[in-house]
C-alpha cells in the first residue's frame, strides 16, 4: 500500500561534491506536523526508507510528517562509480 502522495525530488548542487538528491515525501492534503531527514546507509539510498515508511504500523506517523530522504553523491539510482579523488 502506498501512503505517499507528493513525491518530488530535487536536486542540491555544491562545488565541492557536486549534487545531491533529495526525495521529499508527504501525504497531499495533510498539514504535516513536523518533518524527518533520512539519510541511508553504507551501500544503500532514499529506497530502503520506502519499504519502511510503507509498512501500515507507520500509516499515523506518514500522515503527519513530511520526509526528506537524501541521496548521497554515487548512491542514488543509476549512479556511476564515484571518482578516486
Amino acid at each position: 500500500m502506498k501512503m505517499f502522495t507528493k513525491d518530488e525530488t530535487k536536486i542540491i548542487r555544491s562545488p565541492r561534491i557536486d549534487a545531491i538528491r533529495v526525495h521529499i515525501k508527504a501525504c497531499k492534503g495533510e498539514k504535516q506536523q513536523f518533518v524527518v531527514l533520512t539519510v541511508h546507509d553504507l551501500g544503500c539510498n532514499h529506497t530502503m526508507w520506502l519499504n519502511f515508511l510503507n509498512h501500515s504500523s507507520m500509516a499515523e506517523i506518514v500522515r503527519r510528517a513530511a520526509f526528506l530522504h537524501v541521496d548521497l553523491p554515487g548512491q542514488h539510482d543509476g549512479a556511476e562509480p564515484l571518482p578516486p579523488e
